[in-house]
């Protein structure tokens, strides 16, 4: 017989959360169907995370941990840092759809703290590089920092009535957002 392996499982949960809080929301996920991709009862999943809510945020927290530390913010190159989110975000849109989601239905929920935390040190990192003149203070540090992650995120949050219009070309589209960016925060 295998050993068990508590985290391994918890990862393999997290996975299969995120697909379905992706494909249907938080209100619309079904936790038996979590267990099942999963490979686990539903039981199981209580055990890990008390509850749906509380499994969604453990999602939302891990993804956001992930994204930091995948796409860590240079505020000295804060173009590059926006290509990367569209990177990540191109190839990840199940993590856009989560991010959509939370947006919907967090309505009376506690923030998210790995969302807090990431941004008031990404904000601090904005301040610190405008105070140094490498970045534009044009705009207060919290106001650059959205402007940045929004321009990063275009083609993620727009119809396809929109999205369309544009050629489909990834290189194209993050060599637009790059620009667009590096014009954004240029002194």
């Amino acid at each position: 017989m295998a050993p068990r392996d508590p985290e391994a499982k918890r990862r393999q949960l997290l996975e299969a959360a995120l697909a379905e809080f992706a494909e249907h929301g938080i209100a619309g996920a079904r936790v038996d169907r979590i267990a099942v991709r999963a490979g686990c009862s539903a039981g199981l999943v209580y055990t890990y995370f008390g509850s749906k809510d509380d499994l969604f945020d453990a999602v939302f927290d891990h993804v956001v941990v992930r994204t930091v530390e995948e796409f860590p913010l240079d505020a000295h190159d804060l173009p590059e840092y926006a290509g990367g989110l569209f990177d990540g975000q191109t190839a990840h849109p199940e993590v856009m759809r989560l991010a959509t989601w939370h947006r919907l239905e967090s309505e009376g929920r506690a923030p998210v703290p790995a969302i807090t935390k990431a941004n008031e040190e990404k904000v601090a990192a904005v301040r610190a590089a405008q105070e140094e003149g490498v970045v534009t203070d044009r705009f207060p540090a919290e106001h650059l920092l959205m402007l940045v992650i929004n321009t990063a995120s275009t083609w993620s949050v727009q119809s396809r009535e929109i999205t369309d219009l544009a050629d489909d070309d990834h290189a194209r589209r993050r060599a637009t957002v790059v620009e667009a960016v590096r014009r954004l925060v240029e002194p």
